[in-house]
Order: C-alpha cells, then sequence, then structure tokens
C-alpha cells in the first residue's frame, strides 16, 4: 500500500491533528502494518503518538479502525491507549500511545517471549467485554467457513483480539507484551484466541503438537473439548484459503499450510480424542 506522511495531508487535517497535539516536535514514518496509508509516529509536547488514517472513501475499512479506536479506550495495559479520533479533510485518524522501543514479539522455537504471550492471552480471556462497543460474534466472522455443527464451537461471551499475527504483538520496556491493531475484535468461546496463536506458532517454526502445549499454557484452551478444537482448525484452514487466494503475499500460504499442518494433527493425534 502506498503510504503518506502527515505533511502530504490536506491542510484541514493537519490543523485538527495540531489542535489535538500542540507543537509537533517531530514526525517518523511507521512502516510496520499493512492497513492504513497513514501511519506515523509524532513526538509531541504530551509525548509519543502513533496517529493512523483512511480516507473516508471506504466505510468498511474506517468502520474496522474506528472499532479499534473504540475498544482501545477500554483496554487498560493490554495495550496502548487509545487518545483521539479525528474526521477532517475527507480522512479518519486515530491516535494511541506510542509504545516507545517496541518490538514485535519472536514467535520461533525457543523464543523468550513465548511465555510473556501466553501470559498476555491469559489476561485478554479474562478481560471484561467492553458493553458500549459493538462487536460482531466468533460464529458470524467463520460463518462461511464451517458447518452449523462446528460454529456451535466458537459460540461464546469472551472478548477476542483473532489477529495474532506477530506484527500485533509488541514487546515493550521490561518484555512485557501489548495488542495492537483491535479492528478485528471479536466476542467468542475462550480458547479462540490461543488456537489462532497456535496457527501463527506452526507457521514460525513448531511442531503442531508443540504450538498445541503452548497454546494450552491459556487455561480456556486447556478446558477446550478436542472436537472444538479440531472445528475450529478446519475452519481456520477454510479461511486462510481465501486470505492466501486474494494476496500475493508470500507470508499467507506459509499461514495457510499452517493452519492445514495443525488441522492434520487435530485429526490425527490420539490424544486428542474422538
Amino acid at each position: 500500500m502506498d503510504t503518506v506522511t502527515l505533511a502530504e495531508m490536506p491542510l484541514p487535517v493537519r490543523i485538527a491533528v495540531s489542535r489535538r497535539t500542540g507543537l509537533i516536535l517531530s514526525m517518523n514514518r511507521v512502516d510496520a502494518g499493512h492497513n492504513s496509508p497513514l501511519s506515523v509516529r509524532l513526538d509531541t509536547p504530551t509525548g509519543p503518538l502513533f496517529v493512523k488514517g483512511l480516507p473516508d472513501t471506504s466505510p468498511g475499512r474506517v468502520a474496522t479502525q474506528r472499532r479499534e479506536y473504540e475498544i482501545g479506550r477500554h483496554l487498560g495495559g493490554l495495550a496502548p491507549r487509545a487518545r483521539w479520533e479525528i474526521r477532517a479533510g475527507g480522512w479518519y485518524l486515530v491516535a494511541f500511545d506510542h509504545l516507545d522501543g517496541a518490538r514485535q514479539a519472536d514467535y520461533r522455537p525457543g523464543s523468550p517471549d513465548l511465555p510473556a504471550v501466553a501470559a498476555l492471552l491469559r489476561s485478554v480471556a479474562q478481560h471484561r467485554v467492553p458493553g458500549a462497543v459493538e462487536l460482531r460474534r466468533a460464529e458470524q466472522r467463520l460463518a462461511a467457513y464451517g458447518t452449523r455443527e462446528q460454529l456451535r464451537h466458537v459460540v461464546g461471551g469472551t472478548l477476542l483480539h483473532t489477529d495474532l499475527n506477530p506484527e500485533n504483538v509488541l514487546i515493550a520496556g521490561g518484555g512485557t507484551p501489548r495488542l495492537v491493531d483491535w479492528g478485528w475484535a471479536t466476542v467468542g468461546a475462550p480458547w479462540l484466541d490461543a488456537a489462532a496463536w497456535a496457527v501463527w506458532l506452526v507457521a514460525y517454526g513448531h511442531t503442531p503438537e508443540a504450538a498445541h502445549g503452548w497454546a494450552g499454557r491459556v487455561p480456556a484452551y486447556q478446558r477446550a473439548a478436542p472436537a472444538a478444537l479440531r472445528a475450529y482448525a478446519v475452519m481456520a484452514s477454510a479461511m486462510w484459503e481465501d486470505v492466501a487466494a486474494a494476496s500475493t503475499a508470500p507470508w499467507t500460504g506459509t499461514v495457510l499450510s499452517a493452519a492445514r499442518s495443525l488441522a492434520s494433527w487435530h485429526d490425527r493425534s490420539p490424544s486428542r480424542g474422538r
């Protein structure tokens, strides 16, 4: 995606931002992420901000970004705090606290980040669903990929992030992880984020059994019925088939292969029962 900086924004956007921030001390483009043409770090008198924006001619994408902003006001220490939103000059912008010195999580086997990510997912599974934010349900999001019998397994009332790409898991100072990009936040079964994480772990080199073991550090996943985990694995494979078919990015094929490998393991593993 072609990106722009704040200096290239229409004048009404720049004026609206300056009213929120005061004097901008410095500005740097942020290259991580794939969905926002405007993605910058702003140093302001009150601290650094991460600001991203979209043209408001794309209602679906704007709605996703606004969901991320709205839920970011209720996440406490799970994510950077949402600061403000702006509609001006044909653009929709949101601002969050910038995590200084943060890096994306390392999902590879042996990574020291893995226990911290598992702890983060335990915290997410225990977080209250913000009543003020309208969220879709897991059975709605996966409806195109599963049967009625499979979809019943993902029904629940737990807050979910659902996009456990390591770019969305930032390790801040002291090794503390934070989840960013909550645009696909969902309500569903409490083990679903751990199951989604397992797919990414396989994509980064874990065996399905090892990924299952790491996901099992989240108690909700440990308690999930084997049939539920198998059903999700099958639906995740179908979902990633769609993603890979619509994308030219090589990583989507890698994740698709991981999802298929995990689904096959769940299907044949004697330890998972029937």
